[in-house]
Parts: structure tokens; C-alpha cells; sequence
């Protein structure tokens, strides 16, 4: 399939802010779609040149490809720059500077999708000594062979530019092209796309590879995704938690029997292991076995092949207690990884299973899941089970959350006995309680979105005030929630302002709904916890805006308590979640 057909596709979806439509204009473009390109191209649409796990990174930063350009052009880079600050896309700028001058070819043929990605996957590959230049000698070719159009998205994918749409848009495409192929009615085929979307996002769930799915949708059709379970070394989507008002409503909603656990504010990991070889991932899927050498020593201790959910947390042993996140979180790192874990050892804390002992288990009530826990991965003083019990009534479940609370924890997460694990769902099979609203405790997790350069001193640090979002998974969107100042130290600003210049966009991308205009846009990677005091509804702020009858809900008076570097932008608190905090602390 040529490379030329594909970006044709991504012109019409750059056309239109429908969801629907651009999910109909990929489903057409999955049709035409060879089996053999299928996983390739998903992964492509994606950002990537590959799955999430894989961590495949071109690494070629903007000042090279700025040099590329302008080698290909014949203009001096001071020119590309002034046209990049005007047009605020490398792209554009290729494709418009482009059209004054003739493109060389060394090849009359156009260049096929295969040729292309897999010359994207050399310049990933190529590392050591000439890296850069033979990086560089790919990239070229590429340019030198490719219409101006498709030369516009070669040049925009190593620097994180997005499509305009995420992975609910590329699932809804899939269910679109399954249910197309049904000789139904309108309605009744979208009630088929309907059905198609759910099994896709639930396997989804399970086994996180999108272009795995649509190679399997290609071969085999939906009835070959409703096969698909957990698969080794594939990591699967983290169960999440609901919020609860009080103790009243744990108990009124998980009944008279229930599990309570710690809330423990760690590095959340899923551990593969299958014969001799180990993995572990992090909640958003990244592969960092290479950073926990302690964990695999003790994991291999243990001879069964199994997957869990379990809560790294760094550990004071002279004091017996645990670390704050800041602390954990800096054993994620690159180098001086054996000095760094005597320094600061971890406790493992095995909460959940989904497979052991070549049987999956995630679909068994959770009580039994527990007891393979507590029974198979007790190996201290690094791997334990959770400090969990089983309550009956209220005063119990009182008793624990204070002792959690005394002890330094975030507070507690109740759980249903009777459940199966919900990967990738939030719901109230899972509760968590830390403390009433109004008492200044309860946090948010958002993305930030942009930026305000400030005034006076904080000027100086090249930013004042962070714009903040939130994810909308039901429509691939971005909506805002809070302006941020408060909590940011110099020393914060400063660095913040060196991730953020990486990340710059001079227009606001498709997928934002704001009504505030920052100073500059960023790219949507960087998470972070806020702490504030009230939610309130705003004529201003986007988020639940839809829900609420023309009325959004923002942050008052909100403060940054720590970045979340082990989340993904896709992780954060849902419309849903604010939605119900919202309603909860008004009913209060």
C-alpha cells in the first residue's frame, strides 16, 4: 500500500472535528489496508513504531529536523524557524515552502508504507558511534522520496504530533469496519458497532496492543478478538478505583461482607513471569524491568508462572515506614540502579493476580484471588501481600481507616469479594476513602495543556501559571479543569520550563476544548496531582461542561502537590469522577 493513499486518509480527518467522521474515514482506511500493514499502520496512527511496552523512539530532536529541512530547501535555518514561529507546525512549513520549489526524486516509483515505517524503525534502531548522521541519511531519504503531503507527517511524527484523535477513535473505526461488512439496517448496524466497540475495548483492556487487535480483526474478524485473554509479557490496562462519601456508603454498596485494603502511595507495577524470563510494567505500560534488579532476585524465588498488580513502595527501615511517592518514584531511573536500590530498598506489596500456575484467574471472585496472593507471595521483607482484612460492619471498617491513617497512609480502598478484575474499568467493585470534602484532602490528577508566562519574578523563570485538563476517553478530547501557580517552586518553575519548550505548540490543538487562551499550548504528557479546596462550577472551564447544561467545573484555589511521572496523560481523574466529586461534596 503506497505511503501517499494513507496521508490522503490523514488529510480528510485533518478536515473535519467530528469524531464520528474521522472514525469512518479510518474504518475506510483499515478496509483498504492490507492484512500484513494492518498492526504497523495502527501503531502509526498511534504516534509510535510499535506498542506502548516496546518503547520505540525515533529520537530525533526538532533543531535536527529544523537542519534536514533546510538542507533539503536550500534556505538558511533562521528562515524555516521564522516560518515554524508563524505557522507553529514543522510540517506546514515543509509542505509550504516546499511548493515554491521542485521536488528531487531518486525514484520514479512512490514509496510503499512498509518501505517508510520500516525506515522510521532504522533511525530508532541506530545507536552508537555516527548515530545521529546515519539517522539523518534515513530521514533524508524519506523527504527526498515522498510528495510534499506525505513528506508533512514524516516530518511531524518524530516530534510527538498528534493526528487529532486517540485510541477510542481507532477502536471505534475497527467496530465500524466489522459492522460494515453486515448487510443490516442503519440502526441496527449501529447497535453492532456499539456491541463491536465494548468486546474490542475489553480485549483491549486485557492484552494493551492496538495494532495486535486490528491484525486479528483483519485475519480472523471479531470473533477472532473475542478469543483473545491475557498474553505473556503483554501488559494489561490497571483496574481503577471509585470515590466514596463516607463509610455509609462503602458499606451500603458492597454489603455486609467486604475486603479492606491499605492505600498505599507507591509506584504501581504488573509483574510478568512465565518459566526463566521476568517483566515488569508500569500502570501506563511501559516496559522497566531493567530499573528493579532487587524485585526480579526476589521474584524468581518464586517457581510458578504468574501476573499480578502489586504496589512498589520505597522503605525506611530504621523507621519503619514508608516513603513519600517523591521518594519511590526516583527508582525510576536510567543509571546508578544497583547503588540507588541498596540506597533506598522497596517493599513490594502484592495486592491482586490474574494468572498463576497456567490458569487465568481474573475472571474468579476476588476472594479467591486473595487467597492465592496471601497464600503463594509471601516472601519478606520485599514481596508481601497487603495489609488487608475482611469486615463486617462499620466500626471495623472505622478501625482500620484510622490505624492506615496513623501510620501515614492515603487512607483505605474497599473492595468487592464477589468480583472479577475490571482491567482498565472504573467502578465500585473497587472504593477508595482518604478523607470527607471539605477537609482539604481529597486530590485530582490532570494534564497540563499550556502555559502563562507570569508577571515579575516569575517571569524570569519562563513561566507563571500551567493551563490544566483533564481526559475525555468517551470522545478523545481534552477539557480544562484549573490555572495552576500555587505549589510550584523556582526550582520547579525552571525545570518545568525546560520540559514544557519540548512540548510547545504555537495553536491550540484539535483535541483541547478551552475557552482560555494560555499564552502557549503544550503538548498533553505531563501529569500531576492537585490538591484544592472546592469544585465549582465555572462559566469558563470546559470540564463536564456537556454534563452539567452548559455549566463547567473547575478547581478552586488549586495547589500542585507532587508530578505523577508513573501516569500517563490518558490517566487522568475522568469527567465522570469530577462529575460525582462535584455532586458529592454539594450533598454533603
Amino acid at each position: 500500500m503506497e505511503f501517499k493513499v494513507i496521508t490522503e486518509y490523514f488529510e480528510k480527518i485533518d478536515k473535519t472535528s467530528s469524531r464520528l467522521e474521522m472514525a469512518s474515514i479510518l474504518s475506510d482506511l483499515f478496509l483498504k489496508t492490507p492484512a500484513k500493514d494492518i498492526s504497523n499502520l495502527i501503531y502509526f496512527c498511534q504516534g509510535t513504531l510499535g506498542p506502548k511496552y516496546k518503547s520505540v523512539s525515533i529520537n530525533l530532536g526538532e533543531a535536527t529536523i529544523i537542519s534536514c529541512i533546510s538542507e533539503y530547501l536550500g534556505l538558511p535555518e533562521n528562515k524555516i524557524k521564522e516560518e515554524y514561529l508563524k505557522l507553529g507546525d514543522l510540517g506546514v512549513v515543509f509542505e509550504t515552502l516546499q511548493s515554491t520549489k521542485s521536488q528531487r526524486t531518486l525514484f520514479s516509483k512512490a514509496l510503499e508504507f512498509d518501505e517508510v515505517y520500516n525506515t522510521l524503525l532504522k533511525i530508532a534502531q541506530t545507536n552508537g558511534k555516527d548515530a545521529v548522521s546515519n539517522k539523518l541519511k534515513y530521514f533524508k531519504f524519506l523527504l527526498y522520496n515522498l510528495d510534499k503531503v506525505s513528506a508533512k507527517y514524516i516530518i511531524r511524527f518524530p516530534i510527538a504530533y498528534r493526528l487529532g484523535f486517540g485510541d477510542s477513535t481507532i477502536i471505534d473505526a475497527l467496530a465500524f469496519l466489522e459492522a460494515n461488512k453486515l448487510n443490516l439496517p442503519d440502526e441496527e448496524k449501529k447497535e453492532k458497532q456499539k456491541e463491536f466497540n465494548e468486546i474490542i475495548t475489553s480485549k483491549y483492556n486485557i492484552a494493551s496492543d492496538l495494532g495486535l487487535i486490528g491484525k486479528v480483526i483483519k485475519d480472523k474478524g471479531i470473533d477472532g478478538v473475542k478469543l483473545l485473554s491475557l498474553i505473556p509479557f503483554i501488559p494489561f490496562k490497571s483496574q481503577l478505583c471509585e470515590r466514596a462519601k463516607s463509610f455509609e456508603e462503602i458499606k451500603e454498596r458492597l454489603g455486609d461482607r467486604f475486603l479492606v485494603d491499605t492505600k498505599i502511595d507507591g509506584f504501581r507495577q504488573q509483574i510478568h513471569k512465565f518459566g526463566n524470563e521476568i517483566k515488569i510494567f508500569s500502570r501506563n505500560e511501559e516496559d522497566i524491568t531493567h530499573m528493579f534488579p532487587d524485585i526480579i532476585k526476589a521474584i524468581k524465588r518464586i517457581p510458578k508462572d504468574f501476573i499480578i498488580d502489586c504496589e512498589a513502595v520505597a522503605y525506611d527501615e530504621k523507621h519503619d515506614k514508608y516513603f513519600s511517592f517523591q521518594m519511590t518514584i526516583q527508582r525510576k531511573r536510567k543509571y546508578g540502579i544497583i547503588e540507588f536500590s541498596k540506597n533506598l530498598p522497596l517493599h513490594l506489596n502484592v495486592f491482586d493476580i490474574l494468572y498463576y500456575d497456567k490458569k487465568e484467574v481474573y475472571l474468579e471472585p476476588f476472594e479467591k484471588r486473595r487467597e492465592l496472593v496471601v497464600n503463594y507471595f509471601n516472601y519478606p521483607p520485599l514481596i508481601m501481600p497487603t495489609n488487608a482484612i475482611i469486615v463486617t460492619d462499620i466500626v471495623q471498617l472505622k478501625d482500620f481507616f484510622n490505624k492506615c491513617i496513623s501510620k501515614g497512609l492515603e487512607g483505605i480502598i474497599a473492595k468487592d469479594l464477589n468480583a472479577s478484575y475490571k482491567a482498565g474499568v472504573r467502578g465500585f467493585h473497587w472504593i477508595k476513602y482518604k478523607k470527607s470534602f471539605g477537609e482539604d484532602i481529597d486530590t485530582i490528577d490532570a494534564c497540563i495543556v499550556g502555559g502563562f508566562y507570569g508577571k515579575g519574578k516569575r517571569s524570569e523563570k519562563g513561566i507563571g501559571a500551567l493551563l490544566m485538563a483533564i481526559y475525555n476517553p468517551d470522545n478523545d478530547t481534552y477539557s480544562t479543569i484549573a490555572k495552576l501557580g500555587t505549589g510550584l517552586s523556582d526550582e520547579m518553575l525552571e525545570d518545568l520550563s525546560k520540559k514544557l519548550n519540548d512540548l510547545k505548540l504555537t495553536k491550540k490543538p484539535k483535541d483541547l476544548i478551552t475557552n482560555i487562551e494560555p499564552d502557549f499550548y503544550v503538548i498533553p504528557k505531563i501529569v500531576v496531582e492537585i490538591n484544592f479546596d472546592e469544585i465549582t462550577e465555572s462559566p469558563i472551564h470546559t470540564c463536564c461542561y456537556d454534563k452539567l447544561k452548559q455549566k463547567g467545573l473547575a478547581l478552586r484555589f488549586p495547589r500542585l502537590i507532587k508530578f505523577r511521572d508513573d501516569k500517563s496523560e490518558k490517566e487522568t481523574t475522568s469527567e465522570e469522577e469530577i462529575k460525582r466529586m462535584f455532586l458529592l461534596q454539594k450533598n454533603s
